[in-house]
């Protein structure tokens, strides 16, 4: 499964399609199934706070707007790694994050919605694509239009309020 080329809103539609992806991560092992599973949600969840915190105090001095994104990237990406772990399994890459996602809480549960699972796909990058995500994204807005700064700052915000609120459903979701 390629995931520059593979569309995972299938994923929604399909839950055949669904099922189908995860059996193949879990045969591949890009989800595994985990035997720790009182501590792993919970680590995911402190680190998804963490982040959060660091990019609230990116917030507080109203600059590094490209970093604050980057930030509610990573709390995103956490928060939804502590929800696959209180069903019991473990993910090694982004769209199989997403794959496990839409299984058990849009599938099965029906307890996130498509919008929940849009922002978690928008922050489905590898580290490294995340960094240069920012840095290219920073250079072609200045080089584009001089006003970086002020995008930057509302998509920060922006992203910044959404992550909240999903890192406080995927809460909401671990202590029901």
């Amino acid at each position: 499964m390629n995931s520059k080329k593979f569309d995972w809103h299938i994923w929604l539609e399909e839950p055949k399609e669904v099922e189908d992806s995860f059996n193949f991560y879990l045969k591949k092992e890009t989800i595994k199934k985990e035997t720790e599973t009182r501590f792993l949600p919970v680590s995911h969840l402190n680190k998804a706070e963490y982040n959060l915190t660091f990019t609230n105090f990116l917030a507080e001095q109203q600059r590094y707007y490209d970093w604050i994104i980057v930030g509610c990237y990573y709390t995103i990406y956490h928060a939804a790694l502590s929800l696959i772990a209180k069903k019991g399994f473990s993910s090694k890459n982004h769209l199989a994050t997403l794959c496990a996602l839409i299984k058990f809480y849009v599938v099965q549960e029906n307890t996130l919605s498509k919008e929940e699972i849009e922002l978690v796909s928008r922050s489905s990058l590898e580290k490294e694509e995340v960094s240069y995500f920012a840095y290219a994204k920073e250079k072609r807005e200045t080089a584009s239009y001089g006003l970086s700064e002020e995008f930057n700052k509302a998509e920060a915000e922006d992203l910044l309020k959404k992550t909240v609120q999903f890192l406080n459903k995927c809460r909401e979701i671990l202590e029901g």
